[in-house]
C-alpha cells in the first residue's frame, strides 16, 4: 500500500537532505513592492489512542498540555535540533531521520483514529456534518470507485485528493501540499520541512488504506479536511507561541499593548517572509525576528495595511483585557490578523488582474508578452520564457507569445503567505464558476441544458451555437453526462471564460483516470524543478 511506500520515500528524501550541501531553492516570490502576497484534550485520552507506543519528552508535555500528537509532532520538527553536533555524524542523522518519520506516523494515525472513534478534542459531529453537506456536490460530479461488499462505491486516490484540493482553494485559497493534482510549485528547502510538507498527502494515504478499495465516502472526507484544518490551526499555535517566546516571554506571562504588536509583526513576517524557512518552519531567535518585520516592511507593499490592523486588533485586546495581555490576546488577535491577510492578499491579485486586462487582448484574457515586458507595471509580469513555458502560461501559436492571464494568475510566483503547508495564493474566480455548476448538476437529468442555462446566467449572454454544439458532442460521448472535471471540460471553460478558466494542459492529465480528472502523477511541477532565476529583469 501507499503508507508503507510513502514512509520509505520520506526516509529517503531525509537521507537526501543530510547528505547533500544545502542548496537555496529559487524563490517563487515576487520581489520588491509585491510578493505575491480547542477543547483540552484529557491526558490519559490522547495517551490511549497510541497506547504501547514509545514517547519523547515532548509527547509528554504535549499531552500534558491537551495538544494532540499530531500538532505536537509537527511542532517539534520546526523547531532546531536540540544537539546539533550529535547530528553531524551520519549515524546521529539516520536515527534523527528515522525517529522523526516514525513519531509522525504515529501521531497522524492518533489524529485518524480519535476522529473515526468520534472523540477527536478539535472538533465535533456537527461540524463532520456541516463538511459532508459542503463537500457534497463535488463529490457526487467525481467518477467513483465501483460498489463491493455491500457498500456504495466512494472516491479513489486521485479524485479523492483532486476533491481535497479544490476545497482548501475555494475556501482559503490555499493550494495544499500533497494534495495539488498538477504538484507542488516549490520544493521544501531542508529535510525537516521536507516531512512536515508532506502531512496532507500522507494523511490521505492512511485514510485510503483504511477506506479500503471501495474508496473514501463522504464521512470519511470530512474527517480529512475537519482533521487536516485541525492540525494547520494548531501549527498556527505553535508558530504564535515561538512569536511570543522569541520575545522573551513565558507562556503564562504577559505584555504590554506595544509588546503585543511586536509579537503579532513578528509572527506574520514570518508567515510572508519566505528565506528564513530554510533554517526552519519558526523564526528562532530575536534578532532574525527583528530582521524579517524590518525586511517585509520594505518589500511587501501590503504590510503597511496588515500592520495597521495589527494595532487596531492589539487595541481591541487592550480593552477587553485590560493593561496586562495574555498569549490567550495573541491567539485571538492573530486569527483575525490572518483572515485579513487573505483579503490584502487576494485584493493585490484584482489589482494584478485590471492591470492585466488593460492591455491589449486583456479583456479576453489573452496579451502578448511583449507588451507585458515593456509596460511600466514596476516588477510585475517580469517571470522569465522558461516559468511561462513550464507553467503553460504561454502561448506560442501565432508569430508573437502572448500570455494567458489566468494561467499566470495561478502561477506559484504570485502566492504570498507560505507555510510548511501550504502557500496562501491568487483567488480562482473559475471555481465560483465550478461550485455553481456541481450543485446544479447533481440529479440533474440534461447536464448540456443545465450548463448552458448556468453559464449564460453567470456570463449574461447565451452560449454562442459552436461552443453548445461542443457541449452537445461532450455529453453525447458519456452517456448524456458531462465530465465536469475533465481535460475537455475545462478546455471549454476555458473558451467560454477566458480571463477567469485557465488553459489546461496535457501534462496534468497524465494519470490512470486519463482526461476524466487532473493527475499529472508528478511530486513536484516543472516550474519547481527550475534552477537559476524565475525572473527576466
Amino acid at each position: 500500500m501507499r503508507t508503507s511506500t510513502f514512509i520509505a520515500s520520506l526516509i529517503g528524501t531525509l537521507a537526501l537532505a543530510v547528505d547533500a550541501q544545502p542548496v537555496q531553492a529559487p524563490s517563487l516570490m515576487q520581489s520588491s513592492s509585491r510578493l505575491r502576497g480547542a477543547k483540552a484534550a484529557p491526558a490519559e485520552v490522547t495517551r490511549q489512542i497510541i497506547a504501547g507506543q514509545r514517547y519523547s519528552d515532548d509527547d509528554e508535555s504535549c499531552s500534558a498540555e491537551g495538544i494532540t500528537p499530531g500538532v505536537c509532532a509537527l511542532a517539534s520538527l520546526a523547531k532546531p535540533p536540540t544537539s546539533p553536533a550529535s547530528l553531524a555524524s551520519r549515524a546521529g542523522a539516520d536515527c534523527d531521520k528515522q525517529e522523526s518519520a516514525d513519531r509522525l506516523e504515529r501521531a497522524l494515525l492518533a489524529e485518524i483514529e480519535s476522529a473515526m472513534m468520534g472523540n477527536h478534542t478539535g472538533f465535533d459531529a456537527a461540524k463532520l456534518q456541516s463538511l459532508e453537506q459542503e463537500l457534497n456536490p463535488i463529490f457526487a460530479t467525481l467518477p467513483h470507485e465501483q460498489p463491493a461488499d455491500g457498500k456504495p462505491g466512494g472516491l479513489g486516490f486521485a479524485a479523492a485528493r483532486y476533491l481535497l484540493h479544490q476545497h482548501f482553494l475555494r475556501q482559503h485559497s490555499w493550494h495544499v501540499r500533497g494534495l495539488n493534482p498538477v504538484g507542488d510549485g516549490r520544493q521544501p528547502p531542508d529535510a525537516k520541512e521536507a516531512l512536515r510538507s508532506r502531512v496532507a498527502g500522507h494523511l490521505l494515504e492512511v485514510m485510503e488504506k483504511k477506506a479500503g478499495k471501495t474508496g473514501l465516502d463522504l464521512k470519511m472526507l470530512a474527517i480529512f479536511v475537519a482533521t487536516l484544518e485541525h492540525l494547520l490551526h494548531g501549527d498556527q499555535q505553535e508558530r504564535l507561541k515561538q512569536a511570543w517566546s522569541v520575545h522573551g516571554l513565558q507562556p503564562e506571562g504577559s505584555t504590554n499593548f506595544q509588546g503585543l504588536v511586536s509579537v503579532l509583526e513578528v509572527y506574520m513576517a514570518h508567515y510572508v517572509y519566505i528565506s528564513q524557512k530554510a533554517d526552519s518552519g519558526y523564526a528562532h531567535t530575536f534578532g532574525q525576528a527583528l530582521m524579517e518585520v524590518k525586511t517585509i516592511a520594505r518589500i511587501y507593499g501590503g504590510w503597511s495595511k496588515i500592520d495597521t490592523f495589527i494595532q487596531e486588533q492589539a487595541s481591541k485586546r487592550l480593552q477587553s483585557s485590560g493593561a496586562k495581555l495574555f498569549f490567550n490576546d495573541a491567539a485571538v488577535a492573530a486569527d483575525e490578523v490572518l483572515l485579513l491577510f487573505q483579503e490584502v492578499s487576494g485584493a493585490m491579485c484584482h489589482d494584478m488582474e485590471k492591470t492585466f486586462q488593460q492591455f491589449t487582448g486583456g479583456k479576453e484574457g489573452r496579451v502578448k508578452l511583449a507588451d507585458l515586458r515593456h509596460a511600466e507595471s514596476g516588477d510585475l509580469f517580469r517571470e522569465s520564457v522558461e516559468y511561462l513555458t513550464e507553467l503553460g502560461a504561454l502561448d506560442e501559436s501565432e508569430k508573437e507569445p502572448y500570455v494567458f492571464m489566468p494561467n499566470y494568475m495561478l502561477g506559484p510566483s504570485n502566492c504570498d503567505g507560505t507555510t510548511s503547508f501550504y502557500d496562501l495564493c491568487c483567488p480562482n474566480a473559475c471555481e465560483s464558476h465550478k461550485e455553481q455548476l456541481e450543485r446544479a448538476l447533481v440529479g440533474a437529468a440534461n447536464h448540456v441544458s443545465v450548463i448552458s442555462d448556468i453559464v449564460q446566467q453567470r456570463s449574461g449572454s447565451a452560449v454562442p451555437a459552436d461552443m453548445r454544439g461542443r457541449l452537445d458532442e461532450l455529453a453525447q460521448s458519456n452517456g448524456g453526462n458531462v465530465l465536469i472535471h475533465g481535460r475537455a471540460f475545462a478546455d471549454w471553460l476555458h473558451k467560454v471564460f477566458p480571463r477567469e478558466c485557465p488553459r489546461p494542459r496535457a501534462a496534468d492529465f497524465k494519470g490512470m483516470a486519463g482526461d476524466m480528472l487532473p493527475d499529472a502523477a508528478t511530486e513536484l511541477q516543472p516550474v519547481a524543478k527550475m534552477s537559476g532565476s524565475l525572473f527576466d529583469w
